[in-house]
Order: structure tokens, then sequence, then C-alpha cells
């Protein structure tokens, strides 16, 4: 198996889905040795936040390299969606949580919850009054609504999505074909993170903005779903100072307190200035292109390069 196919395997499909704490932890373990086995260091940090309802939920990023001593850091998120079925429309750089985005992914749920009660009421119950409790209606009644309330337990926050090859797994195959093209001196210039929450509020940025004072004075490249065309889009605030020859910078900022970022993706920008990914968040979300990864890998790899040579100059 070459080397693109093996990563699509261990990071789109094995390890493709990560929602939960368990997956996200089992998917961190594993890119944290290979990342290692590439000659980085890699720091995994938990961060617990009190939601309103009185539990805790947890979030983690994973620091790769010197984030102190580098002079570029290149951040994307790691974890996954729900399923919205490709109704329910995902732009890049947009990863604030969606009540539509939501209610759809859990429309099946419903769908269970609302036949359960007919089930019950018109058939179950009649039947349980006529035969008695200990009976099959009575029993079918007790094991159906025991199941669905496990269902809906386990699928409260919403269905996690199985394919996520565009996003947002490219942009992590990215980073590692990046990884592999550096040589030792340019591995100490760049540092990475894989940071949680990427598709609803963002609480990894938050966590990535206190880790240290020093990193308003670095540069940051920001990457969502990079495998989503042949054409990258670049995108940056006006008061970023970044500039890079050849390139023209469309408009685009983040919700984070870092001045000098640019932000990279790939697709078609419409005339709303939204970068649509495709069927992000559904089933076909399942195929990604060696050549469109690989072609961003180098032109991500220049990027990288004149950023760090216009430090020396």
């Amino acid at each position: 198996m070459d080397k693109f196919k093996d990563l699509v395997l261990r990071y789109c499909v094995i390890f493709g889905k990560r929602f939960t704490s368990k997956e996200k932890i089992t998917f961190l373990r594993v890119i944290s040795k290979e990342l290692t086995q590439l000659g980085y260091i890699v720091d995994a940090k938990l961060a617990k936040l009190k939601l309103a309802t009185r539990r805790y939920e947890n979030y983690y990023n994973a620091y790769i390299g010197n984030l102190d001593q580098a002079e570029l850091i290149i951040c994307t998120y790691y974890d996954t969606g729900i399923k919205n079925f490709n109704f329910n429309k995902k732009y890049a750089f947009t990863p604030h949580f969606s009540k539509l985005g939501y209610f759809i992914s859990i429309s099946p749920i419903i769908f269970l919850f609302i036949t359960s009660l007919v089930l019950n009421y018109w058939v179950f119950i009649p039947k349980i009054q006529s035969q008695g409790f200990f009976s099959i209606p009575g029993v079918s009644s007790i094991v159906s609504t025991i199941l669905l309330f496990f269902i809906i337990l386990k699928y409260k926050s919403g269905i996690p999505n199985q394919k996520n090859f565009v996003c947002n797994s490219s942009s992590i195959i990215t980073i590692i074909n990046l990884i592999n093209e550096l040589d030792k001196k340019e591995k100490k210039k760049i540092a990475f993170v894989l940071y949680d929450d990427g598709n609803n509020g963002q609480y990894g940025l938050k966590m990535l903005e206190s880790y240290a004072k020093q990193l308003k004075n670095k540069k940051f490249i920001f990457i969502d779903s990079i495998g989503n065309g042949d054409e990258l889009i670049y995108l940056k605030p006006e008061e970023s100072n970044i500039h890079l020859e050849n390139i023209v910078f469309k408009q685009g900022t983040m919700d984070i307190q870092f001045p000098n970022y640019i932000m990279m993706t790939s697709g078609t920008m419409d005339n709303s200035g939204k970068i649509m990914i495709n069927n992000a968040f559904s089933s076909k979300d399942n195929n990604l292109s060696e050549e469109t990864i690989n072609k961003h890998t180098q032109s991500l790899l220049n990027v990288c390069k004149s950023l760090i040579n216009s430090n020396k100059n």
C-alpha cells in the first residue's frame, strides 16, 4: 500500500470519525506516534468547559513542535461534525453551531420516537389490556422503549457523520505530507496545532489563545477542508501584515485574537464571499484526490518557505 492510501485508510476510514471524547483521544494517540517518528514532539492538552446543564464537556488540543520558538504556526481542526444528510450546507471557516443542522441530524431519532409512541398507543397497550402485561406485546413494549431510551441517550448531541474525507481529514493528511517535506531547520521554525471544536463553538481556538502570551507575535496559517477543490483560495483580515508574491488574498476573518494570519482552503467562492465545502457532513464525503492533495501540499510548502524567508529579510 502506498503512502497516500495508507494515510487515507488511517485518518479517513479507521480513525475518520472523531466526535466523542474516546474517538478524539484514540486519534490523538495514533497521530502522536506518527508525528514523533517524523521528528516532532506532541503535547496534548485537556480543557473542561462547564455547560449550562451543569455537566462538563472535554476538549483536546494537540500542540506539535515548539510553539514558543516557532516562527510560523499552522492550524486546523480535527474534530468531525454531525450528520445532516447534505441538507444543511457547510462553509469554510464558518464553524458555528447550527440549530437547523442539529435538528436534521436527530430527525431519525425523532422519527423513531414518534413511531414508538404510535406502536405503544395503538398496538401494544390495547393488547396488553387484553392479554396482560407479561405477554409478547408487553415484552415488546418494554424492549422497544428501553432501546429507544439508549438511542436517545447515545445520540443526544446529534448523530455523528461517518465519512469525513474532505472535511477535515484532507487538511490533516496535507499537514502530514508537509512535515515529510520539511528539513530539520524548517521543523524548528514551523509548529502545528490540531484544535478541537472546530465544527461548533471553536473552543479549541480559545485554548490556543491562552496557551502562551508570545503567540500573538507569531504568524499563523489556518487550513479548512483543503481537499475541497483543485484551486486554492487565500484569505486574510485587513489588519494582517502578511504579504506573499503572486498570491491574491480575499478578505476573510476568524474569531481569534492573533493579528497576523492567513486562511487557506479550496473550492469556489460564491457571490456572498463564502466557500461551500462539497458534501460535508454527509455520506458523500467519501473521496479524496491524491493529485489535489499533493498539489496543495506543494503550494503550502512554498507559502511556508516564503513566510520564513520574509522573517530573515
